[in-house]
């Protein structure tokens, strides 16, 4: 963790077996630093997967840590009841969060269910991740798109 607060956007029945497996590794003052966030609440926590109001989420959560100029980093792990989301809106919120990390300067990692998405879907990710953990590998993505006009 090297000092970093963690904000874990995860799955609420997955959570346990992560904090199960923390408490193995972390003292009672080093699990203070990891921060829970119900990955449902956070995709979802407008009815609906709709970018705006998933960033309006994310933002409430890390403007106290940017505020504070408290280091931290994110794992959020995204899953959808169907691929059925509109894919758009997906990239949509991929180019958001990427302008994010570039802004605020903190490590994300994005965890997918690969074998579950579409081509498409694949595509877009590898377009907006300069990294990808594939296959037990951390590679570079050659897809990746980095953003032209950041301030």
């Amino acid at each position: 963790m090297a000092g970093d607060y963690v904000i874990l956007i995860e799955n609420e029945r997955i959570y346990p077996m992560i904090q199960n497996e923390l408490i193995k590794l972390l003292d009672k003052d080093q699990l203070e630093f990891v921060h829970f966030v119900n990955n449902l609440d956070f995709y979802f926590s407008s009815g609906s997967y709709h970018p705006p109001a998933i960033t309006n989420y994310f933002n409430n959560i890390v403007q106290p840590y940017i505020d504070n100029k408290i280091l931290f980093r994110s794992w959020a792990h995204v899953e959808w009841t169907s691929m059925e989301e509109p894919l758009h809106l997906i990239e949509d919120f991929e180019k958001i969060v990427d302008e994010a990390v570039h802004t605020h300067l903190f490590p994300l990692i994005c965890a997918y269910e690969g074998h579950k998405m579409p081509d498409y879907l694949i595509s877009i990710l590898m377009e907006t991740h300069p990294y990808v953990l594939y296959k037990g590998d951390i590679i570079i993505s050659e897809q990746y798109q980095p953003l032209k006009d950041i301030k």
